[in-house]
């Protein structure tokens, strides 16, 4: 239920200004508001009625005309060969299985159209990919009302964000991947020499936490604050969070003969703990190492500096 006249907080009487993202250069204002404060939900709604607006200002993201989405969705069954479009469909179906307050909202019809659309307008030979559907989820949850916005939306995230990470080898996951195993070293040895020992590396464990940006650990309630600081601050932090979710969880793992049952499955996301670790542990890298972390999801040299840098920490 969403109720009328109420009092409206700072980000949302920000948002209401005249083009406030001229006003306050590099959207500096907005990004301190969502960590000082995050983005509140109003009594008597079950969801941050100005989330949708404040996504796209800081991806910058205008809004999608309804006509030109109408039109694109159009052309899908000219355009999308009948294996891909069958390859979504698989997907949807799956998508948040047993989270009821997203079925509540956004359909899997919904979903297969947005993901049709994306796969025909993509400039990558991959087009889709497994996984893109958990991607999409949030971003569908917020833009419930407005799916070409969410079409939008997504498609700025996967072709300026990480568009490394929808390739035909998913390049940009795998990069991930093996940061998350390097700063883990840097920031926990013991653990990470504990996980080493037990054969587990970020390729077997956090594939899909990387890959959806962690929507496939709950509650999406918690995500969406996660969310709202990686389209502040950089998808990038994701990498952080998930080294945070080890940190948080270090105690259980070190203690578990098989520790695999708690990573396959983590724990409910603890945002706040999840976003200040993650903060500290910025502080604690090497300004190379955190300069891979911002550039990989889009910068497809990062793979050999990477390479590089691991080498000269052997010598």
């Amino acid at each position: 239920m969403e109720l009328m006249g109420r009092r409206k907080d700072d980000i949302e009487e920000f948002l209401e200004l005249p083009d406030p993202t001229s006003r306050y250069s590099n959207f500096l204002y907005l990004r301190y508001m969502i960590f000082a404060e995050g983005l509140g939900i109003p009594e008597g709604y079950d969801h941050c009625p100005y989330r949708p607006y404040v996504w796209s200002v800081l991806c910058e993201v205008p809004l999608y005309p309804t006509k030109q989405y109408l039109k694109l969705v159009s052309t899908i069954k000219d355009k999308l060969s009948p294996e891909l479009y069958q390859k979504i469909r698989n997907d949807t179906f799956r998508t948040l299985k047993n989270d009821q307050m997203f079925h509540l909202k956004v359909s899997e019809e919904a979903l297969i159209r947005i993901l049709a659309a994306i796969a025909i307008t993509i400039p990558n030979k991959a087009r889709y990919v497994q996984g893109m559907n958990v991607l999409l989820a949030p971003i569908a949850y917020t833009y419930y009302r407005s799916e070409p916005q969410a079409f939008a939306v997504l498609h700025h995230l996967v072709t300026k964000q990480i568009p490394l990470y929808i390739t035909p080898n998913l390049d940009g996951v795998h990069t991930a991947l093996s940061l998350v195993d390097l700063v883990l070293r840097i920031i926990d040895p013991e653990l990470s020499q504990f996980l080493d020992s037990k054969l587990l590396k970020a390729e077997i464990y956090a594939f899909p936490s990387i890959l959806t940006l962690c929507t496939c650990t709950p509650p999406l309630s918690s995500l969406f604050r996660l969310w709202d600081f990686m389209f502040a601050y950089g998808t990038h932090l994701n990498i952080l969070f998930i080294v945070a979710q080890l940190k948080i969880n270090r105690s259980v793992i070190l203690r578990s003969p098989q520790p695999m049952r708690i990573l396959r499955n983590f724990p409910n996301l603890d945002e706040e703990n999840i976003i200040k670790l993650s903060l500290l542990i910025i502080k604690k890298l090497p300004k190379e190492v955190y300069d891979l972390i911002v550039r990989h999801g889009f910068d497809p040299e990062v793979p050999y500096e990477l390479k590089s840098y691991l080498a000269s920490q052997r010598r």
